[in-house]
């Protein structure tokens, strides 16, 4: 029996322009966790902040595997918001809660995308659990996001605790509604903040029980392919005809 040929290790720029980097993902996303949480409410702050949300989107998308029409429509919004972001801070002018909008409905599509993609590879591996990891962060930051908004738009504050209340306080309290360690030293104070607080948990401890224990479960095991998927083989190359290879390691 001839010795098995190893298989070629891809540079870091093939892997990155096939797609599948959820660990460049997980870095850039963190960077933007600590870039919301503490770069302040000037104009270009804002500017840097609406660049690094637009990065991760990008690369949410390109890593994703979404292509064609999706991902160029996707730059074109990017390209604008960032510009009106830029427009603003050269104009010393407020910025418009529009916007805010807008990358909050990118930052709730994101985790999804990611989900759609990893939920289809047709083996769990590194890649698989860290492109987990990153929907899970980007739902607590987007639930954050939200939780700022609310209080810029609404005529209550969002917490029933006296402010003044800074970005890092949505994103604290969003990963610990998450997670369900409720500390107690934040609470909701409107009936919209409390809706948002419940699914917002309900969310958290779906997603950990199911989906990523099932991936941590099947970590290094190849799967079935998903119905109707002709791009991923049932069974392994080489493998006989209708032999089931759910069991068999990547």
């Amino acid at each position: 029996m001839g010795a098995k040929t190893a298989k070629p290790r891809r540079s870091f720029r093939e892997r990155l322009e096939e797609g599948d980097t959820y660990g460049l993902l997980l870095i850039l996303i963190v960077a933007t966790y600590f870039l919301f949480a503490f770069v302040g409410e000037s104009h270009w702050a804002k500017v840097a902040l609406a660049v690094a949300f637009a990065g991760v989107l990008l690369l949410t998308l390109h890593t994703s595997h979404v292509r064609g029409r999706w991902m160029r429509v996707t730059c074109v919004l990017a390209a604008i918001t960032v510009s009106i972001n830029i427009v603003q801070a050269i104009a010393d002018s407020e910025g418009v809660t529009g916007l805010t909008s807008l990358w909050i409905g990118f930052l709730i599509a994101s985790p999804i995308v990611i989900l759609a993609r990893i939920l289809r590879h047709p083996s769990v591996d590194l890649e698989t659990i860290l492109g987990a990891i990153c929907s899970y962060l980007l739902i607590g930051i987007a639930f954050g996001a939200i939780y700022a908004l609310l209080q810029q738009v609404g005529s209550e504050n969002f917490f029933a605790q006296s402010g003044p209340y800074e970005r890092i306080d949505y994103l604290y309290f969003s990963f610990i509604v998450l997670t369900t360690t409720g500390f107690g030293d934040l609470t909701p104070l409107t009936a919209v903040g409390k809706a948002l607080v419940t699914l917002e948990a309900l969310i958290g401890q779906v997603f950990l029980v199911t989906i990523v224990a099932s991936l941590v479960a099947s970590f290094g095991f190849r799967r079935k392919a998903p119905i109707g998927d002709a791009t991923v083989p049932d069974r392994a190359p080489g493998s006989p005809e209708g032999a089931d290879t759910d069991g068999a390691t990547s």
